[in-house]
C-alpha cells in the first residue's frame, strides 16, 4: 500500500471515529435538551454492583435501576418466596397484549420477544397495594401464631416439645417482622404497571391512572417476552401476560464527583443510604443529575 493511501484511510478512520462520537454526543445532548420526568430514587430502586470500588483498575460506577410489577397472588407461600426477589410477569388487557403481535407457542415463549413500551409508576398505587399485602401477610402471621401457642398449651405437651415449638414459633415472628419491616423501608417503589407495543395504547393508559394515588408516572422502551405461562399445555384459561425482561436503560453511569461521595462497598450487611435525581429526557433515557449521601450534595 502507497503512503498517500495508507494516509487517506487513516483520515477516513479518524473522520468516523469523530462522526461517531459527535453523534452519540448529539444524542445525550437532545436527549437532555428537555425533562420529561424527575424522579427521587434512593438505595431502594438503584443498586450498588456487589464490592463496587474493590477494583483498582476499574473505579467507574452505574447504578442497576430496581424494579417490580404488582403481585398476581397474596398466598402466604408465594408471599414467602416473592418478598425476596422482584417480580417480572405483568398482566395486560387484551388491546395491550394483542399489540405485540406474538405467534404460536410452536415457536418458542423464548423467542416471542419484542420491543415496546412499559408504564413505569414511582411510589404510587401500585406500591401502597404491595404495603397492604404485606400488612395483612403480617397480620396472618400474628393470629396463626398466637393460635398455635394456644392450642399447644391446651394440649398438654410436654415441655421439651412446648420449647421446641415456642423455638419455631419464635423464628417465623422474626422472619414475619423482617418481610414486613422490609416492605416499609427497603423495597423498591419502583413498579412497571403495564406494557404494549404501541406507545398510544399507554397514553391512554396514563391518563387513566392520573389522580391523587397515581405517583410519578413516565413511559420508557422495554424488551417485553411472552410469558412462559402463556403456552403451559394445561386446560386452564390463558392469561394476557408477559414478562418484563429489561429496560432499554437498565443502568445509570455516576459520574466521578458522585462516585467518589460513596463508600467503598467492604460490607454487603451495611447498606449505603443515598438519594439521586434522576431525570428522563426527550428519548426517555434516564441520567443522574443530583447525588446526596447523608448532609453532602453535589449537582451538575
Amino acid at each position: 500500500m502507497s503512503k498517500p493511501e495508507a494516509k487517506k484511510l487513516l483520515l477516513l478512520a479518524v473522520i468516523t471515529v469523530l462522526g461517531v462520537n459527535a453523534f452519540i454526543l448529539g444524542k445525550v445532548w437532545l436527549n437532555r435538551s428537555v425533562v420529561v420526568a424527575e424522579l427521587t430514587l434512593s438505595e431502594r430502586e438503584l443498586d450498588m454492583p456487589y464490592h463496587w470500588g474493590m477494583a483498582k483498575e476499574d473505579s467507574s460506577l452505574r447504578l442497576n435501576l430496581i424494579w417490580t410489577t404488582p403481585w398476581l397472588t397474596s398466598s402466604e407461600d408465594d408471599w414467602q418466596y416473592l418478598s425476596r426477589q422482584q417480580q417480572r410477569i405483568l398482566r395486560l388487557q387484551q388491546p395491550q397484549f394483542a399489540s405485540f403481535r406474538f405467534g404460536s407457542c410452536t415457536d418458542g415463549y423464548q423467542r416471542q420477544q419484542r420491543s415496546g413500551w412499559v408504564l413505569l409508576e414511582f411510589n404510587g398505587q401500585s406500591y401502597q397495594d404491595y404495603l397492604k399485602q404485606a400488612e395483612q401477610h403480617y397480620a396472618v402471621i400474628q393470629q396463626r401464631l398466637i393460635a398455635e401457642a394456644a392450642a399447644e398449651l391446651n394440649a398438654g405437651m410436654a415441655q421439651d416439645r412446648l420449647q421446641a415449638a415456642a423455638k419455631r414459633r419464635q423464628e417465623q415472628q422474626q422472619r414475619a417482622e423482617e418481610q414486613w419491616r422490609v416492605a416499609r423501608e427497603e423495597a423498591t417503589r419502583l413498579f412497571v404497571i403495564d406494557a404494549a407495543a404501541d406507545r398510544n395504547l399507554l397514553q391512554q393508559t396514563l391518563a387513566k391512572h392520573s389522580g391523587p394515588t397515581a405517583g410519578q408516572l413516565l413511559l420508557v422502551p422495554a424488551d417485553i417476552q411472552l410469558s412462559y405461562t402463556w403456552c403451559q399445555n394445561d386446560k386452564a384459561e390463558k392469561q394476557p401476560e408477559v414478562l418484563i425482561n429489561r429496560l432499554a436503560v437498565q443502568s445509570l453511569y455516576v459520574a466521578k464527583p458522585y462516585a467518589q461521595r460513596l463508600p467503598i462497598d467492604t460490607d454487603r450487611q451495611q447498606k449505603t443510604r443515598f438519594q439521586a435525581q434522576v431525570y428522563y429526557g426527550r428519548f426517555a433515557e434516564p441520567w443522574i443529575a443530583n447525588l446526596a449521601l447523608a448532609s453532602a450534595a453535589v449537582s451538575e
